[in-house]
């Protein structure tokens, strides 16, 4: 009987192993709490009145090879099966949503055929704008179409925030690629990052983070102008100012970070810095980056919401060259990181910015994650990121490095700004970017 039961288990899939643990008694920690993130997330939710604001979309091109899309749509749902955030709902109780995992729920997969570039990125714009029902689910839809081409297709993924993340649409791409045969990683349920974070919320270390966050924190700058006055009452509708710097331009970024010791996103925040710094009229800047929120215990194949949405305060720019900036950043990001596995949602004491982020009111995104090259089937896969037409924050700044120089985008809450003013800002933000690689190039 033993050595039966021990054989029908090894037969069965990691997905459907990692359900059996999941059920086995004591094997799942406490459920049915939101974390502080999906907190924040559900709060906008409601303020936005179940608009799609927080949203992953992205669309993948498959060029060269010969994509079995039927293989890809049982890949995705296999996917869905063996991670637990994306088999959860939040249905309505009598406190606000809470987490529901079930043992089954399917993702939704369509089918179709795309006759061109635009005409992809409209389904998937489509997809992410579509309302999500958070009590019933999915939330997780994908599209796979057929090119014009042979060996042409696309994967179109809008997935909500509240079970998915930018690290989760990478381990998603990785379960794509597999090769046959190879066995995926095994999951650890999302439950489990969930109680583990609030343990460590409670521990010697949790304590400290939260200190040190309140001193950062303190007698924090005052929100960024406007052009129309921030109110609670946002749709958070969006539009996008995009940017393109050349190679010798992202090259002295990189060199001008590795001689003060620091690293490329550094050297962009720094950048940054020196863009809002103007723009704000004071060198004390408050703002906020992103941290995977995968820093602690097994939690690199977590999917689900980890992101960590952090301030960084930016205060003594020395004597105002980019390096002088790059190192202060430099210290500033560096023991910001001792601290990083501090939910963002839980720092501050006061409201600072009306909205749907009481502290922060522009975000830095720089998003090296994609830059390797990926084969799914054989195919090439090139991912974009899309404009879903809405705005997270007040202004959010996203660089992307790449072989070519760097490109990037200013979203905005059209609420708030005009293009007008967003457009001056990106157009500043290349001139410093500039300006430091000229440093740089002489020495300065």
């Amino acid at each position: 009987m033993t050595s039966d039961l021990a054989a029908r288990i090894a037969a069965l899939s990691p997905g459907q192993r990692a359900r059996l643990r999941d059920r086995l008694p004591g094997a799942r920690p406490p459920q049915g709490e939101p974390t502080p993130g999906q907190r924040r997330l559900l709060r906008t939710h409601r303020a936005v009145r179940g608009r799609p604001v927080d949203v992953v979309c992205q669309a993948v091109h498959l060029t060269g090879g010969s994509p079995d899309l039927g293989l890809l749509a049982d890949r995705v749902a296999g996917f869905a099966r063996a991670h637990e955030a994306l088999r959860t709902t939040f249905p309505a109780a009598d406190d606000g949503e809470r987490p529901v995992v079930h043992p089954e729920l399917p993702p939704r997969i369509e089918r179709t055929r795309c006759a061109d570039t635009a005409e992809a990125h409209r389904l998937a714009r489509e997809l992410a704008a579509e309302p999500f029902d958070l009590a019933s689910g999915p939330l997780l839809r994908v599209t796979l179409a057929e090119g014009p081409a042979a060996g042409e297709a696309w994967l179109l993924v809008a997935v909500h925030n509240l079970v998915f993340d930018a690290w989760s649409f990478e381990l998603l791409l990785d379960e794509l690629a597999r090769p046959d045969g190879v066995e995926p990683a095994p999951p650890v349920p999302f439950s489990r990052f969930a109680h583990d974070q609030r343990r460590w919320l409670e521990s010697a270390e949790g304590r400290a983070a939260a200190t040190y966050w309140s001193r950062e924190v303190a007698d924090a700058p005052e929100p960024l102008p406007t052009d129309r006055p921030r109110g609670a009452g946002t749709t958070r509708t969006g539009a996008r100012v995009d940017f393109a710097l050349p190679r010798e331009v992202a090259d002295g970024i990189a060199a001008a970070a590795q001689r003060a010791a620091a690293t490329a996103y550094t050297g962009w925040l720094a950048v940054a810095w020196a863009t809002v710094a103007e723009f704000g009229g004071s060198d004390d800047v408050l703002l906020g980056t992103f941290t995977s929120g995968r820093n602690r215990g097994d939690t690199a194949n977590v999917v689900g919401y980890l992101l960590n949405v952090l301030p960084v305060r930016l205060r003594d720019p020395g004597d105002g060259t980019h390096r002088a900036r790059t190192r202060a950043a430099q210290r500033a990001t560096r023991q910001g990181l001792k601290h990083a596995a501090h939910p963002g949602e839980l720092i501050g004491d006061r409201r600072r910015v009306a909205g749907t982020h009481p502290l922060l009111d522009l975000v830095f995104v720089f998003d090296n994650l994609g830059q390797d090259q990926r084969r799914i089937q054989g195919a090439e896969a090139t991912t974009l990121d899309l404009d879903k037409g809405t705005a997270r924050f007040d202004l959010t700044l996203a660089v992307y490095p790449g072989a070519d120089g760097a490109t990037g985008w200013l979203e905005y809450d059209t609420g708030l700004y005009d293009e007008a003013t967003v457009r001056r800002l990106a157009e500043r933000f290349e001139a410093f970017a500039r300006a430091a690689a000229a440093q740089e190039r002489e020495g300065r």
